[in-house]
């Protein structure tokens, strides 16, 4: 891989997709370098349940990868996610250590620290980031950095984002079965937003949804850091087999027909108005199927899913109140009607987003379904060319300690 580049892997339940990025001297945009797919068998939920066929899928993707660039082998970051995926805040109060109550950064990193060894409902799980969202001095001042502010105590209030311990260890050996070195995990949801969401939707507060094949993940940013995540055990699978079970129809044959004719007609309960008559006067489909049951069975799955996402929003106190409205990614977000769905359902403003802001080859990723892969590429050129643009758990070499548990 060139000097600059690094290769990011997103692990889906359905497929396996790898991108390159480098970033040129005296170009704003990173480049693409070049992708490739691969469909994954083995998983579930975001859970790998066959190590084995996970292995295959990942030399698949490497081949379609190498193939299309010339590239074997490179800096490797991958982008996971599913159910095992979780956040948690935890306080860490500590006293400030200079006699004239001068704050320093050796301080802060104490009351990180302290936060740290506060985290309950820890056991069998690795943090992958933490994420300072305030500090508090003498329990009044509120602040983002304290540094250099005067008190006599110091309370930080962190958002760790972690994992389950054993998912870790079976992505680790599953990669390295494959001849695939990882230097680094990054939680899909963060991947995912660090790919689509501007700055300003960060600070004012905006809710990125990631619509994937069997979980949707929900992460809320405000004030520029993440301030919830969750992942729901739903995804577009299911609506495949909500319209198999619905249409009497094999899965090949659901999932065609939500890929080509799938749609959200969703009407509003006080509007009068009536959905257009198809074009040729028939409402059916390869001749059997009708487009408006069709359209009830998604849109049954969908009123699901966002229900969970309300309630979750709910737990936040973030129902209705988001300036930035919901960012919509992944393979659902190429649902037709979903960008006015969100609008209804939520009351908030939506749209569906693409990673947009690169160069190269940029139309091989210019699809939601590719936010994860390309989102943990950027964050790993990033963190390759400065060093800081997110934290992990353990301090030291954090891939070395995980592998040293296994088998």
């Amino acid at each position: 891989m060139r000097a600059k580049g690094v290769i990011g892997i997103d692990i889906g339940t359905e497929s396996i997709k790898v991108v390159a990025l480098e970033a040129v001297p005296g170009e704003s945009l990173a480049r693409v370098v070049g992708a490739g797919a691969a469909l994954t068998k083995g998983m579930r939920k975001g859970v790998i349940i066959d190590p084995t066929e996970v292995t295959k899928a990942i030399k698949e993707a490497m081949g379609a990868f190498e193939k299309s660039t010339g590239i074997k082998s490179g800096n490797v970051y991958a982008g996971i996610g599913g159910i095992g995926v979780a956040s948690q805040k935890s306080k860490g109060l500590v006293a400030v250590s200079r006699a004239d109550g001068e704050i320093t950064k050796e301080d802060v990193f104490r009351a990180i620290g302290a936060s740290e060894t506060n985290l309950s409902r820890i056991q069998n799980r690795e943090i992958l980031h933490k994420f300072p969202v305030l500090y508090r001095i003498d329990n009044e001042t509120i602040t983002h950095d304290p540094a250099g502010l005067m008190g006599v105590r110091l309370e930080a209030e962190v958002l760790f984002i972690t994992s389950f311990s054993q998912s870790l260890k079976n992505i680790i050996k599953a990669f390295e079965e494959a001849d695939v070195y990882i230097e680094e995990i990054i939680a899909s949801p963060l991947a995912a937003a660090h790919a689509v969401l501007e700055s300003r939707e960060k600070e004012v507060g905006t809710m990125l949804l990631d619509f994937g094949a069997s979980t949707t993940s929900v992460i809320l940013f405000e004030e520029g850091l993440p301030y919830s995540l969750e992942v729901l055990p739903f995804g577009s699978s299911h609506i495949t087999q909500d319209i198999a079970m619905g249409l009497r129809v094999t899965l090949e044959e659901a999932e065609k027909l939500k890929i080509n004719y799938g749609t959200v007609r969703y009407e509003n309960s006080s509007s009068n108005k009536k959905p257009a008559r198809p074009a040729g006067g028939t409402d059916l489909v390869y001749g059997n199927y009708s487009k408006k049951k069709l359209a009830e069975i998604i849109e049954a799955r969908l009123d699901d899913i966002f229900e969970l996402v309300e309630k979750h929003l709910k737990k936040v106190e973030r129902l209705g109140i988001l300036p930035g409205g919901v960012v919509i990614v992944g393979g659902g977000a190429n649902l037709p009607g979903i960008e006015e769905f969100a609008k209804e359902r939520l009351k908030l403003h939506a749209r569906v987003a693409e990673p947009a802001a690169l160069g190269g080859f940029k139309d091989k990723v210019r699809n939601p379904a590719w936010s994860v892969a390309v989102g943990t590429t950027l964050m790993a050129l990033e963190k390759k060319n400065s060093l800081s643009p997110f934290l992990r758990g353990r301090s030291g070499s954090f891939f070395k300690w995980l592998r040293a548990f296994l088998p």
